[in-house]
């Protein structure tokens, strides 16, 4: 089962110029599906020179992506878009708007025809557990970006089933790779090696599920193209490591011998020391499995991060 048993698909990808978005884009083409890809400015760094044919609009327009989707007519939607995913917004009234945009998407996937709606969720759905957790369990999540992720799939899926459209919702937990965005952990502390310099950490013992960024395409990718993978995914590696062996794994890399100093930042109050999702779901409906381990990803990540400076000096 999986990507390789499925026929070409025309596939429409919000939030196509992000991390996760672009990465979508990129595995589609390389398995030779037809992507056109939502963008909210033209001319993104990250799909330049890519075969794909891309509309521009925001997706708050909700009478422009109606209008999008009747012309386009995609086999399958693929929501990577989210506003707010960091910092303050994460528990502002951006979140609200998030809900509307899904559910208008989703509505204008069903009216273009589209088989397939599948949605981005994330380990926030869930709240806290601090233990691998699985789609069985009740999600109670702790923050409006969570709350409205959840709200969001509840509704988008009852439109979807309604309509007889199917629907999938991937709740993805920690991911990484070359390109993310500078500011989460793994990046910001690749950047201050390079530089030698030690990062500021917590003791590290926290336990997290990190999941390369090309893995995490071909499950968005593999549920997309296998018809009967229908409902909620957890998208994960299920092989969580504490931070302090990813740090020290980081500094091997990019600098090898320098000492690092664990404990100079406290735990938040609310800290999570363990997240780590169960994926066999998604396996068992799709064939997907992670193919990059947490060594190599990590050293593929230091390398490009290293040869992207060396490009731009």
């Amino acid at each position: 089962m999986g990507m390789a048993a499925q026929t070409s698909k025309h596939l429409f990808v919000t939030g196509a110029a992000g991390f996760v978005g672009a990465a979508v884009v990129r595995a589609a083409l390389a398995e030779g599906h037809r992507v056109t890809a939502l963008v909210r400015t033209p001319n993104a760094a990250r799909l330049a020179g890519l075969p794909i044919a891309s509309r521009t609009s925001d997706l708050a327009d909700i009478p422009r992506i109606t209008a999008i989707l009747a012309d386009v007519r995609p086999d399958v939607v693929i929501h990577c878009a989210w506003e707010g995913v960091g910092g303050r917004q994460r528990a502002g009234d951006i979140q609200f708007a998030n809900i509307t945009t899904t559910c208008a998407l989703a509505d204008a996937a069903i009216a273009a025809g589209a088989e397939k709606f599948v949605g981005i969720g994330s380990q926030a759905d869930y709240g806290r557990f601090d233990r691998r957790i699985t789609e069985a369990d009740v999600p109670n999540p702790s923050m409006l970006y969570g709350a409205a992720k959840l709200a969001a799939c509840h509704l988008a899926r009852q439109r979807a089933e309604a309509a007889g459209v199917g629907f999938a919702w991937l709740r993805l937990f920690s991911v990484y790779g070359p390109d993310d965005n500078p500011n989460w952990l793994i990046p910001a502390a690749i950047a201050q090696l390079l530089d030698g310099h030690a990062p500021r950490t917590t003791p590290g013992t926290q336990r997290w599920d990190y999941l390369h960024i090309d893995d995490v395409a071909r499950g968005i990718l593999a549920t997309a193209a296998t018809e009967s993978a229908t409902g909620i995914f957890n998208l994960s590696s299920a092989t969580p490591a504490t931070v302090r062996s990813i740090i020290e794994r980081l500094r091997d890399r990019a600098a090898p011998g320098l000492a690092l100093r664990f404990g100079e930042v406290p735990f938040a109050p609310d800290q999570i020391m363990h997240l780590e999702g169960d994926n066999s779901r998604l396996r068992a409906a799709t064939g997907w499995a992670p193919r990059i381990g947490l060594d190599e990803g990590l050293a593929m990540t230091v390398d490009a991060m290293r040869d992207a400076r060396r490009k731009a000096a």
